[in-house]
């Protein structure tokens, strides 16, 4: 079996994090939630800046930004930094022929 991308590995690892970080929110007192939530965001910013390098790491930022979308009104960042990273790793960007088509 291949080694797992380093990237991907780290992508995991963030992910964990956020886990833990989302379980000790969802137990907070009023006085600790903005806490929580800085938290919880720092760790999405630091998925969101790191570059998937195959399907695992792409999977972590689908995932949370599906749950973010449908649970917590979150922004698009996560699919944001998904779809940079398949067009890096295809070389394929479909979102400019789209937009190519709008402008005629």
């Amino acid at each position: 079996m291949a080694d797992k991308p380093k990237m991907d590995e780290e992508l995991t690892v963030l992910f964990r994090q956020w886990l833990t970080a989302f379980e000790k929110a969802q137990s907070t007192t009023d006085d600790e939630e903005t806490v929580a939530a800085l938290a919880l965001s720092e760790i999405e910013s630091r998925i969101a800046a790191t570059p998937a390098e195959g399907l695992r790491g792409l999977v972590v930022k689908f995932a949370l930004q599906r749950f973010l979308h449908e649970h917590a009104d979150g922004s698009s960042e996560q699919a944001d930094s998904a779809y940079a990273d398949l067009v890096r790793m295809t070389g394929y960007d479909p979102e400019t022929e789209i937009l190519a088509k709008l402008r005629r």
